[in-house]
């Protein structure tokens, strides 16, 4: 039986008994300049796990539905920036790999917020201590320019162009 490669659209005898990689898009809801959409970093990291798991020759990849929310609070003083801070940051990501752990052999999170780094690096500490097998991803590029510049928004053209509003760049 062939597994589908999202986990929203996966039943759950599907799941039963696989041996799984749980890719999980981590990103955030907050500015990146007057012409990138406020999810900018969600739709970045959604887009290298849904590539990783729909190119990959290997079985048993799955990308789960996208965590929106991050640690934003340098970004606050922009309409739309909604921030879950570090600490309920830190109890979703421990509380998500416990429970996904239990049926998935791995999870990784697939990280497009740089203000998540800290508490990704506390709570996949927290549950490889834990015996749990969770590690997380940056997306980063080599040479990339500061936060919602040349990059993101090459990024944003590629995987979704029809939200970048060219006239406001």
């Amino acid at each position: 039986m062939t597994v589908p490669s999202a986990l929203g659209q996966c039943n759950w005898p599907d799941l039963d008994g696989q041996v799984i990689t749980l890719l999980v898009p981590l990103g955030s809801v907050e500015q990146h300049g007057p012409h990138l959409p406020l999810d900018t970093d969600t739709r970045i990291a959604a887009a290298i796990a849904e590539r990783v798991c729909g190119r990959s020759e290997a079985s048993g990849l799955l990308c789960a539905p996208d965590l929106n929310y991050g640690a934003s609070g340098e970004h606050e003083g922009f309409a739309g920036t909604i921030s879950i801070g570090h600490e309920a940051l830190r109890g979703l990501l421990v509380e998500y790999g416990r429970s996904a752990c239990r049926w998935a052999a791995r999870v990784v999170f697939v990280n497009g917020h740089g203000g998540n780094t800290r508490t990704l690096i506390e709570a996949v500490t927290r549950l490889r201590y834990e015996g749990r097998d969770v590690a997380w991803f940056p997306c980063a590029f080599e040479g990339a320019d500061a936060h919602a510049g040349f990059t993101e928004t090459s990024v944003l053209l590629h995987v979704s162009p029809s939200v970048v509003d060219p006239d406001r760049a």
